[in-house]
């Protein structure tokens, strides 16, 4: 036994550390912690998108944008969307003929996608052809500024040759002065058409063709000759040789054009035109036309669009249309009418809105209705919606803004107004797809999110449940930390219901909360002013209060003029419960003051001076007041905003001086360890041909000096400091990025993952101070890590970061 033993213990022990081994391999390895990721939160939808496009190859791939932006894809029809951003407004997208994986987007510059649009390149102009990125005025309006200045302008419009894929056209609008005190004019009458033969390598300008916007580019080989384009402008219609330039002007019948679309059958190619419809005399003219000889004629082709018009209604009006490209044939129409409502329901009033979708199948002959609605009725009743119906009604959608026909079956479309939704059966039913709603009322959404926010709202009494502020659908809460939205809009006039600036909290009283609201949105921008409604008085707001933890609200404006528009409140938590002391700011009005719980407000402005545009305050815990009064617009000049303090709780304001050209304050946060030292977010202006006056300021002794700690091109709306690090702190930006400072500015970093242009404010999350909240002017909420995050893909390849 002895010798048996002992001959066998040598593979006795390979065979155990064999079987250990094997143990340890068998043994399930620990996950290594994800890394967190960038999330938008919101009930999904809320603005208007535009340009939606459908891939040739899936009618589940899709893209869309909106003016606020950020553009959205889709892989699988609608069920999930994923948000990304390429500097500014995406203008068009064109799917490549013959590769399902390659797409183009256009807008200062051309990108090119070759994995599905998960990431970009700049082909136009080319990145080593550019001198600087700009980004100006109160947009921060973003062009690129090149070596050899290649035509510049907004690229409207895409067209790769079917015939040949490495030739690529592209229409750039005229160029356009952007200034803060008027709308943008052309600077020219002409848009630029150029091509590329190389797949974007190389450029030429091609010809100049009148207008200024370019509506379409259609390829010659539809009719057979591959060395002709024809584009559409809102002024002309040109036939253009590829090889020399050489422009033909065809015939219009009409001088303006609102939309143009087309395509190529088994029965050759058909296009049409847009324009708006005119009474002149028994004639009308206008509405759509087509033309199967490629430009040569045109013929009007509205029969059933007008069949049983009321007299006493007005002439329609038709936004755009969409032809499916491979059955031209079929074509979808948006549709705004007012209209005698005794022809349409008894017992209304006599004129409403009617809005809907037209269709035809034979090219024009004969339009019909497949979706028709009003301000509260689908008298189609063939559309199911989400929160937006049943919040507002149908007319918050109204008609649609873009169609995205499936090229290969034009019985699938998609439709974008202000909300996303699609038919696969021709128009038969209708179905959004921005947003889930789930058993207990709520929403969440589905990636497409198109809405300001403005701040994010923590319960101190339940930390699961925090509310959003709103630019035009006003005010929601959540119960489970977001994952799904409630709206908060019961008992407030519906005068108030677009746009919920900010709340507050009572910190001892469970259930109360203070708002403020109006039916002016978007402030502080200067294009709110344009209108001169401010100045007028036309606008309405004022403060509502819940007991009920924003279940329900009650009006709280007594002292308040009805047509204050307010925009931010503040509660001195000093003051005692129940008799609270309450500030707000009523924009073009002053500021107000309660010592009442809200009940009854008194104006509290001595000292303000002329510019009444009182934006946002701040208290520190020694009971210091300040104030930032936002620029404005008045009469065509700018009026300079100022920073004010108060040190009598509001009985008297004395102004805090600012470094020289600081005129556009929009945030003051300061240090929770020593409010002395204070951060104030500048809004830049353009002097001298760059933007001055903006960045970072930093005031290490309550405002009496300034220094700039982060450059001031930048258009910085809001900074965050870390509660229990105030040596760090994060700002958002117009200008495509969020930093973070850790050394008070010396240096800073980008948040590496956050993608979208227009940023408003960071949020540290209270509950968890490595999280962060970025509330935007555009795109809801973004909720991701409050720090650099290694390995996060740019979108953009290969440009660099402004």
């Amino acid at each position: 036994m002895r010798v048996l033993r002992a001959r066998c213990w040598f593979p006795t022990v390979i065979a155990c550390f064999i079987l250990i081994l094997s143990s340890c391999e068998k043994k399930p390895k620990v996950p290594e912690k994800e890394a967190p990721v960038w999330q938008v939160l919101g009930p999904g939808g809320g603005g208007s998108h535009f340009e939606c496009t459908v891939s040739p190859h899936d009618s589940n791939f899709v893209f869309s944008r909106c003016d606020m932006t950020g553009a959205q894809v889709t892989y699988d029809g609608g069920r999930t969307w994923r948000m990304f951003n390429l500097r500014t407004v995406i203008y068009d997208f064109e799917f490549d003929p013959r590769d399902p994986n390659t797409v183009y987007a256009s807008n200062t510059g051309l990108y090119l996608s070759e994995n599905r649009g998960r990431t970009w390149r700049l082909i136009y102009p080319a990145p080593d052809n550019v001198l600087t990125e700009r980004m100006v005025g109160d947009h921060a309006d973003q062009w690129f500024e090149t070596k050899d200045g290649m035509p510049d302008g907004m690229i409207e419009k895409i067209r790769v040759d079917p015939a040949n894929i490495r030739q690529i056209f592209i229409g750039l609008a005229p160029p356009r002065q952007v200034t803060d005190i008027a709308p943008a004019r052309f600077l020219s009458d002409s848009a630029k058409i150029l091509i590329s033969t190389d797949r974007g390598a190389r450029w030429r300008l091609l010809a100049r063709v009148p207008g200024h916007s370019v509506l379409a580019i259609f390829p010659g080989s539809w009719k057979n000759e591959p060395d002709k384009i024809v584009v559409i402008t809102d002024r002309a219609c040109a036939r253009i040789s590829k090889d020399t330039g050489e422009l033909t002007a065809l015939p219009l019948p009409v001088e303006r054009i609102r939309a143009a679309t087309g395509g190529k059958g088994t029965e050759g190619s058909i296009f049409y035109i847009l324009s708006d419809m005119r009474q002149e005399e028994a004639e009308i003219t206008g509405g759509i036309y087509r033309t199967t000889d490629f430009g040569e004629s045109w013929i009007q082709v509205n029969q059933g669009l007008l069949d049983n018009w009321p007299v006493t209604a007005s002439l329609p009006y038709f936004k755009t249309l969409a032809a499916c490209e491979s059955a031209p044939g079929v074509v979808y129409l948006s549709a705004h009418i007012y209209i005698d409502e005794i022809e349409w329901k008894p017992n209304r009033p006599k004129r409403d809105r009617k809005f809907g979708i037209f269709k035809t199948e034979t090219a024009g002959d004969n339009w019909f209705w497949v979706y028709r609605a009003s301000e509260d009725t689908i008298y189609s009743d063939n559309f199911t919606g989400a929160w937006e119906n049943q919040s507002y009604g149908p007319e918050w959608g109204e008609s649609p803004h873009s169609f995205g026909v499936y090229p290969a079956n034009p019985d699938i479309c998609y439709v974008t107004d202000n909300r996303t939704y699609r038919t696969t059966d021709g128009g038969v039913l209708w179905e959004q797809i921005y947003s889930d709603g789930h058993p207990d009322g709520s929403w969440s959404s589905r990636g497409i999110d198109v809405t300001t926010t403005y701040g994010v709202h923590f319960d101190p009494f339940d930390k699961n449940h925090l509310f959003v502020t709103y630019t035009d659908i006003g005010l929601w809460h959540s119960f489970n930390s977001g994952k799904s939205w409630l709206h908060s809009l019961r008992g407030i006039p519906r005068e108030w219901i677009n746009t919920c600036y900010w709340l507050v909290f009572d910190p001892e009283v469970k259930g109360r909360v203070f708002s403020v609201r109006s039916n002016c949105h978007d402030l502080p921008r200067l294009k709110m002013f344009r209108s001169g409604s401010l100045s007028r008085g036309e606008y309405q707001g004022g403060v509502a209060v819940s007991n009920d933890g924003g279940l329900s609200w009650q009006v709280s404006n007594k002292g308040i003029p009805p047509n204050t528009v307010c925009t931010h409140i503040l509660l001195d938590p000093d003051s005692p419960a129940n008799s609270r002391t309450l500030y707000i700011c009523g924009f073009h009005s002053g500021v107000y003051k309660s010592i009442d719980d809200g009940r009854i407000w008194k104006k509290a402005s001595n000292g303000l001076g002329p510019n009444p545009n009182a934006w946002r305050m701040v208290r520190t815990p020694e009971e210091t007041l300040y104030l930032v009064v936002a620029r404005g617009l008045e009469n065509g000049e700018i009026t300079d905003g100022a920073l004010f303090r108060s040190d009598n709780e509001a009985e008297s304001w004395r102004p805090v001086p600012l470094p020289e050209g600081v005129n556009g304050p929009n945030d003051l946060v300061c240090d929770p360890q020593d409010p002395k030292k204070m951060y104030l977010s500048c809004w830049p202006r353009p002097k001298d041909g760059r933007e001055q006056g903006g960045g970072l300021l930093y005031s290490p002794d309550g405002g009496e000096t300034w220094r700039q700690i982060f450059f001031e091109r930048y258009h910085v709306y809001a900074a965050a400091v870390h509660p229990e690090k105030p040596e760090t702190i994060i700002i958002n930006t117009f200008d495509s990025a969020a930093m973070r400072t850790n050394n008070r500015g010396v240096s800073w970093y980008r948040l590496d993952g956050y993608d979208f242009k227009w940023g408003h404010r960071p949020v540290l999350d209270p509950h968890n101070p490595d999280m962060l909240y970025l509330t935007t002017f555009g795109g809801s909420v973004f909720y991701g890590p409050a720090d650099r995050v290694p390995g996060q893909v740019e979108v953009i390849e290969n440009l660099p970061i402004r």
